[in-house]
């Protein structure tokens, strides 16, 4: 018992005794570093926060959030935290850490009214016979992502659309009942071709097996 008590004793006058915490100023540097380290030739155009704070008396963390341009002229959004813990009196960095990464689009989507014909065209080609008057909706905004691959400027790129695909049954197969409204909430890829300059979909994604009756 005696142990702790001089234990908590030494970090509460370690905490008094201790230099003032690390700044926001002083993670920004810090991360500007781990970026140049880690990821040479990586440019950070913005760096935004602090998000947030946490702390405890011998542990401080700040989130924020960084706009980066690889070396390979990717760019990313990313999200970061950079935490230093207090040995003695002294704040030394202890971990850089990226959990969160989202790839920037180099390439514009196509319109809404477009998706939406290219993705209607799509559907009607699949060829569910068990549905009729097959007509798809846009579920919010695109996703874009891109192939992972050393080679960006041949990487296939898509963005990805959450779509709404409402049909009437037929009564030509079991799980279809005749009149009966379906619907089937699902994903589409539409994929760039960059030779022909034009968007395509990625037909496994079409799935005539998706659809549920509406309650």
């Amino acid at each position: 018992m005696k142990t702790i008590l001089a234990f908590l004793l030494l970090i509460s006058c370690s905490s008094l005794w201790a230099q003032p915490a690390p700044s926001w100023d002083q993670a920004k540097k810090d991360l500007l570093a781990d970026y140049g380290k880690h990821q040479p030739g990586a440019k950070v155009h913005e760096i935004t926060g602090p998000e947030k704070k946490e702390g405890a008396a011998i542990v401080l963390r700040y989130y924020g959030g960084a706009q980066v341009e690889r070396a390979d002229k990717s760019k990313s959004s990313d999200r970061f935290f950079v935490e230093y813990r207090l040995f003695g009196s002294k704040w030394e960095l202890h971990a850089v850490r990226v959990y969160e990464q989202n790839t920037l689009s180099d390439i514009k989507p196509p319109t809404a009214e477009e998706a939406q014909r290219i993705l209607q065209a799509a559907w009607l080609g699949a060829k569910c016979d068990a549905f009729d008057n097959l007509q798809v909706a846009l579920d919010g905004a695109p996703r874009f992502q891109i192939e992972t691959t050393s080679d960006r400027a041949s990487a296939k790129r898509w963005y990805v659309y959450n779509v709404k695909v409402s049909a009437k049954g037929n009564g030509k197969f079991r799980l279809s009942e005749d009149g009966a409204s379906y619907v089937n909430a699902t994903q589409n890829m539409l994929l760039w071709n960059p030779a022909e300059k034009n968007w395509s979909v990625e037909a496994r994604h079409l799935r005539c097996t998706g659809f549920s009756k509406r309650s």
